[in-house]
């Protein structure tokens, strides 16, 4: 179980872009943090989620 933007999820073992991937989130302006450290996106395919685990996802949005 993780949390994602403050709802469980019963996945671990998963990247964080298998993560976004499977949430069919679009990737372009996405910043995603783990346990409260920003994770930089060329490292998304390398860092596997684990029990435990609080994933935040942010979108820019635009506008004025």
């Amino acid at each position: 179980m993780i949390l994602v933007n403050g709802e469980t999820m019963d996945v671990s073992g998963v990247t964080i872009a298998s993560l976004l991937a499977t949430l069919e989130i679009e990737t372009r302006g996405v910043a995603v943090a783990r346990n409260g450290e920003i994770v930089r996106r060329g490292e998304w395919a390398d860092v596997t989620l684990v029990v435990g685990d609080r994933i935040e996802i942010v979108a820019a949005a635009a506008g004025g």
